[in-house]
């Protein structure tokens, strides 16, 4: 009897056990383990903080003609931001300048039996103007920021005919008369193709 009576004693006058404080994930305490990134989606992350997009696998994903143009055209102007004539001459100006880089270099390459370096120009350019006259031609926002009001990712009839002038100019002043063809040609396409879609 009088065992039992300390017993019940002892556990009477044992404070009881602290409650465990709930773990709260922004406090202090255990925190869970860190979530691991798989590569893929490292590889998105890395990709969306530094260009703005989300690397994407698949041809449906594929960038489109005018994408690698865009970045360096917007890079010429200080800020703010050019309007949006003035940002698409300054992307056939940097694609007019690749496709003079390109030519002086095919005809520095010797390929016995092969085309001239204009002609291997002429083939690029008449697939990039072939893809902004077709409707589906698309540009991206190369920032993570996003883009001002004027930029849109499709081409309207004004911006084919802005495009297709400077393409003109920049006939004017090359120095190789094939090339100077080329672009001309390009210009030509580009000004019909605006202009049929306004009438």
């Amino acid at each position: 009897m009088n065992v039992t009576a300390h017993r019940s004693m002892v556990k009477a006058s044992s404070p009881p056990p602290d409650p465990v404080p709930p773990v709260e994930p922004d406090g202090p305490g255990p925190k869970p383990p860190p979530r691991i990134l798989s590569a893929r989606a490292l590889t998105t992350l890395v990709s969306q903080l530094t260009t703005g997009h989300p690397h994407r696998d698949g041809p449906e994903v594929s960038p489109g003609p005018l994408d690698p143009y865009v970045r360096r055209a917007l890079e010429r102007f200080p800020q703010p931001l050019p309007p949006r004539s003035a940002f698409l001459a300054a992307v056939i100006m940097e694609f007019t300048e690749r496709m003079t880089d390109v030519a002086e270099l095919a005809d520095l390459i010797p390929r016995p039996g092969g085309d001239a370096g204009h002609i291997i120009v002429a083939g690029h350019v008449a697939r990039f103007v072939d893809e902004i006259c077709g409707h589906g031609a698309r540009m991206s926002w190369p920032f993570p920021w996003p883009g001002p009001p004027w930029f849109s990712d499709s081409l309207a009839e004004a911006d084919l005919i802005v495009m297709g002038t400077q393409f003109q100019q920049c006939a004017a002043i090359a120095l190789d008369r094939d090339l100077a063809r080329t672009f001309a040609d390009a210009a030509h396409a580009l000004l019909e193709a605006g202009a049929a879609r306004l009438s």
